[in-house]
């Protein structure tokens, strides 16, 4: 068996979360019976990663917290299936460009103690699977990852609490994304919590310049300028009716290994709906506030044509250095990405019909029509 065919078993990232992280999400939400057990073994090693987050948050962070973030970061935004994560992977060849590992995103305070990273990086490589259920995209804990589910580990802010709490989506992206009904000192506490992890991330991947790539930033473009004023932003966008295909295969494969309660079919599709209405129209309304020469917009069809012009004007039009000198890196990493092969989709009339009304605005925007190589038939259901 191929490494990244190696099968693996996904746990909730509440494994590494502090204690009061924990309070709020299994005192305040459902654990569903079927669950219980997942909840327990989640919970079980998060005691043992105690001793080794608490050394960390007590002996390590402080010097990582005072330190001074000196190149601007650069924030990969959109929605999740929108091609961010090939995105990120490829700018991530770029020697200067730091990044949070897979290792942590999940332990974020287990990063630096010798021991327990030993301990719980050897599990999770025994654990983890060789690919990400959904979309084929490679796993391994040095590899990039976005760092959302890390921004929650400490001060209980994380829109990624949805995946062990489904029903709880609307709520969360209420409080977490948009921050509304959220006390100021919560949101502060989780801007210094971001600051630490850039940090932490600077130090673990030896590099200069932090590339983000998370989602949910895509509307908290405000905050973000407020912490960083001159970060560079890359927005990618792709075909919404490909976006709604995508999202429902990746949530149906994902959600059953990181959930611990149901929820009905029907209201996740709903979910998914509002979701990107939210997100899209949420970004538009702050697109604005972004300098000109800090935003490029990128379509995820033309990055998949012509990568190399792609990040050409990418690093010129963000005013980016190390373009030359990364190029060797990106024409390998791509050449490897040769053979990955993508989901194939099919859609419903009636399907097609329901994203045209409810995402059409976004069409619009990025002049999307209905994609040729998607098959529509008018008798099987979604």
């Amino acid at each position: 068996m191929k490494k990244n065919q190696k099968k693996g078993f996904l746990l909730p990232p509440a494994v590494g979360y502090s204690f009061r992280v924990l309070g709020y999400l299994f005192g305040r939400h459902y654990v569903s019976f079927k669950f219980l057990i997942r909840s327990l073994l989640t919970l079980l090693i998060n005691l043992i990663n105690w001793p080794f987050r608490s050394y960390e948050k007590l002996f390590i962070n402080k010097k990582y917290s005072r330190k001074e973030i000196e190149k601007d970061p650069v924030f990969i935004i959109g929605h999740w299936r929108s091609g961010t994560t090939h995105l990120h992977n490829i700018l991530c060849q770029d020697p200067q460009m730091a990044y949070t590992t897979t290792f942590q995103s999940v332990f974020p305070d287990t990063l630096f103690n010798k021991a327990g990273r030993f301990l719980f990086e050897g599990f999770a490589r025994i654990l983890i699977p060789g690919t990400r259920k959904g979309d084929n995209v490679t796993l391994g804990m040095e590899l990039p990852q976005e760092e959302e589910f890390a921004l929650g580990d400490k001060t209980p802010v994380c829109f990624y609490y949805f995946w062990m709490f489904p029903r709880s989506l609307k709520k969360f992206y209420e409080r977490f994304i948009r921050f509304r009904n959220i006390d100021a000192s919560m949101i502060d506490s989780w801007k210094d919590d971001y600051k630490l992890l850039i940090n932490k991330a600077l130090k673990n991947t030896k590099r200069k310049r932090f590339l983000s790539k998370n989602p949910p930033n895509t509307a908290r473009i405000k905050v973000l300028l407020d912490m960083f004023p001159n970060a560079r932003f890359i927005h990618i966008h792709r075909n919404p009716i490909e976006v709604y295909l995508s999202t429902r295969n990746f949530f149906d494969k994902m959600l059953p290994h990181l959930q611990l309660q149901t929820i009905d079919a029907e209201v996740l599709d709903a979910y998914v709906f509002q979701l990107y209405k939210d997100l899209m129209r949420d970004y538009l309304d702050q697109r604005a506030l972004i300098p000109s020469d800090h935003l490029v917009e990128l379509s995820f069809d033309s990055l998949e044509q012509d990568p190399k012009t792609c990040l050409q004007n990418l690093y010129r039009d963000l005013d980016l250095s190390g373009y030359v000198a990364s190029e060797p890196y990106f024409e390998a990493y791509l050449n490897k990405m040769k053979s990955y092969k993508k989901n194939k989709h099919h859609i419903t009339k009636e399907l097609l019909e329901k994203i045209q009304n409810e995402w059409g605005f976004a069409m619009k925007e990025w002049a999307y029509e209905i994609p040729k190589h998607i098959e529509i038939k008018s008798n099987v259901s979604n």
